[in-house]
């Protein structure tokens, strides 16, 4: 059996659109997990009727719900620790609130999943909204400049599933959980949490294949106010950094510090170009004030991880960055195009 794991803030109607399109094109059964976050009364009402409407007719639905907004990672890990004490279930769907999932996306992504084989991830072809053509991911591609990023060709080098749309065997997120004392790690809140755990999947052995036929359209940062801001900016900033330095073996920095490091250059003078120097001073205060928690969990993954497990040189892209990015952050560098972060938390 299968978790399908949803978690709204403040989006009631692209959930409850999300919600009917994964009813109706899921393709097999399934269990379906709700966590709302900052739960307003009208997502209050609308969810627990939704979850009424749909469990008189057999579907089951859980709901949870949160008074505060913990988070995307703390909010998965909340549906998620019963998912894993519960036996019937193989594995763990999850899906953004602001996609629409097309027919059979389910069974689809489940399909090439082969824990036996150990591939124990699988990503799926993430659309745009509106325009089908458009790839917005196909998984998560990590490059030699230690950031990641949206994988947007098949043929580069798979890390693990977007956390917007993908899926997770359950005997792994069990291992991850009992070796670190969590899935998701809470520290990041949202953005790169699911960077962060393919990582650590791939510490323990396990791999990830690419289902591309399992299609979902994404708007993309519905949640966290639409478009790119100065929230997206700090947590996707501060959580690569601790991504990167949490997970990657000693390897993988000798051979390519000179990346790393011409990296970190570009994206502190980008930022002040831009005249935030204020969001550059955070991301990497609130990085060095983690640095005794990514010294424990570096231990834990890297250290301690089966020798055959580290061959980072398998899925580490061997290219800089994406190109297409690059351009697109020469050509912002005139405009101040980052928008005041919405309150979320």
């Amino acid at each position: 059996m299968i978790a399908v794991i949803v978690v709204n803030y403040r989006q009631i109607a692209a959930t409850l659109e999300c919600l009917e399109s994964l009813l109706v094109n899921a393709g097999r059964p399934f269990e379906l997990f709700v966590v709302d976050n900052a739960a307003d009364s009208e997502s209050r009402r609308a969810l627990a009727a939704f979850a009424g409407d749909n469990q008189r007719q057999g579907q089951a639905v859980t709901l949870f719900v949160n008074d505060d907004n913990l988070g995307f990672a703390a909010a998965c890990n909340q549906a998620l620790d019963p998912i894993l004490d519960d036996p019937r279930f193989d594995a763990v769907a999850l899906l953004n609130n602001d996609t629409i999932v097309e027919r059979d996306w389910l069974a689809r992504i489940a399909a090439p999943f082969d824990p036996a084989g150990g591939i124990a991830m699988v990503a799926c072809t993430m659309t745009d909204f509106e325009r089908k053509d458009a790839v917005d991911s196909l998984g998560i591609v990590f490059y030699r400049s230690g950031i990641a990023s949206n994988r947007k060709r098949p043929g580069d080098p798979l890390l693990g599933p977007c956390g917007g749309a993908g899926l997770y065997g359950t005997d792994m997120l069990r291992a991850l959980r009992n070796r670190d004392g969590h899935v998701f790690d809470p520290l990041f809140f949202c953005y790169a949490e699911d960077t962060d755990l393919a990582l650590r999947a791939r510490s323990l052995g396990y791999g990830c294949a690419f289902a591309a036929d399992a299609v979902v359209r994404h708007h993309g940062c519905l949640s966290s106010g639409g478009g790119f801001n100065e929230f997206v900016a700090y947590y996707g900033l501060r959580n690569s950094l601790l991504t990167l330095t949490k997970n990657m073996p000693l390897g993988f920095f000798l051979s390519n510090a000179f990346w790393i490091a011409l990296m970190q250059i570009a994206v502190v003078a980008k930022y002040l170009v831009k005249g935030r120097p204020g969001l550059v001073l955070r991301v990497y205060r609130d990085y060095l004030r983690a640095r005794s928690a990514i010294r424990r969990a570096r231990t834990d993954a890297t250290d301690r991880a089966p020798r055959a497990a580290t061959n980072w040189r398998s899925w580490v892209c061997p290219r800089f960055y994406d190109r297409a990015y690059i351009v697109a952050g020469l050509r912002s560098l005139h405009r101040r195009d980052i928008r005041p972060a919405k309150p979320l938390i």
